[in-house]
């Protein structure tokens, strides 16, 4: 096939995200976009050039001149629309989380590999040139043993932006808050560079909005090769900082913040410094921080993400961040929220 034919089901805040990457990629092509209100579905389509539009989103997947669809609903959908799409046999990319509990994303990745199709979750940070150039360095064995790995996420949103849609801020719909909205990015580069998590012991408040969900996380984590790390959250931090990651081994330390590498500093210095001064001469283009402002970022990533999928389409492979991978960071979530309401330490793996 030599293009991948996509439907977009959404066309709230990230859906128009996805429908820029897709128009930037020469491998893909917007076929049509479905959301549940008439006023926006029109519009959306014609911005994009997208030939159809919808109300019902069952429409779209009854399509044949469509390979895959992008869902970017709101999470308690996802398991839904997923298992409807593979159905239908479209491939399926869903935004993150990849679902609100363990039960449903597991029944996801069933369903698509019971209809033979691909499913691939949003975790746009993992294409990031700086990301990866810290995931190959702990590949190569450069840090040596892990000893810390540190993942700090706090960022401020307005009660307004929490009051914007009726399924924010609620357990049933969103499936918690700060960490698996807004830490769940962080969290799953933690787990990329630090491995399975052993076990955690946490805590989670609602320090000042007014919803059902928490605005503040703290874990403690023992990873199964015997490194510890520590998980901070947040939705109440004004003015909302740069999230940041710490990555310590035994011989060296790096640190990730914002969108680039802030310190990479190795016992053995000669390879690393002209590492870092490689990194320093191709940073990613910096357009935009989320600390404050959900709106505020690059697509960037999300088209290397989405040109992924594609080839993972195209080579009948699975994509870098599959079902199962997206998985894993749902798994910390959900075993944090676990040990706060139960006051004690989880055991991985969380089944719930």
């Amino acid at each position: 096939m030599s293009k991948i034919r996509f439907g977009i089901i959404g066309g709230g805040m990230i859906g128009p995200f996805h429908a820029e990457a897709i128009s930037q990629l020469e491998d893909a092509e917007l076929i049509g976009v479905a959301t549940t209100r008439r006023e926006t579905a029109k519009p959306f389509a014609e911005k994009f050039g997208a030939k159809v539009w919808y109300t019902d989103y069952r429409r779209l997947l009854q399509r044949d001149d469509i390979d895959a669809v992008n869902i970017c609903t709101p999470p308690f959908l996802h398991e839904e629309m997923t298992i409807a799409a593979a159905k239908e046999g479209k491939h399926v990319l869903v935004e993150k989380p990849i679902a609100i509990n363990l039960r449903e994303a597991d029944r996801m990745v069933e369903a698509c590999e019971k209809a033979g199709v691909r499913l691939g979750v949003i975790f746009q940070s993992r294409f990031n040139k700086d990301v990866k150039r810290i995931k190959e360095a702990i590949d190569r064995g450069d840090f040596g043993r892990l000893i810390m790995g540190d993942a700090y996420v706090k960022w401020f949103r307005t009660q307004e932006y929490y009051d914007s849609g009726a399924w924010r801020g609620t357990w049933d719909k969103e499936g918690g808050g700060a960490l698996i909205n807004q830490a769940i990015h962080t969290i799953d580069l933690l787990q990329w560079f630090m491995g399975e998590v052993d076990s955690l012991y946490a805590f989670i408040d609602t320090a000042i909005h007014k919803i059902e969900v928490e605005d503040v996380a703290v874990a403690s984590l023992r990873f199964k090769s015997g490194a510890m790390g520590v998980i901070e959250g947040s939705t109440a931090i004004y003015p909302g900082l740069p999230r940041k990651l710490e990555i310590h081994g035994e011989r060296g330390t790096v640190i990730f913040e914002g969108d680039e590498i802030k310190l990479w500093d190795f016992v053995s210095q000669e390879k690393e410094r002209k590492e870092e001064e490689e990194v320093r001469g191709c940073k990613d283009k910096k357009l935009g921080d989320t600390s404050s402002d959900p709106t505020h970022h690059s697509i960037e990533n999300h088209k290397l993400q989405i040109k992924d999928f594609v080839e993972a389409i195209k080579e009948d492979r699975e994509p870098l961040v599959s079902g199962s991978e997206g998985r894993k960071a749902l798994e910390i979530v959900r075993a944090i929220y676990k040990s706060a309401k139960t006051g004690r330490a989880v055991k991985f793996p969380v089944r719930e």
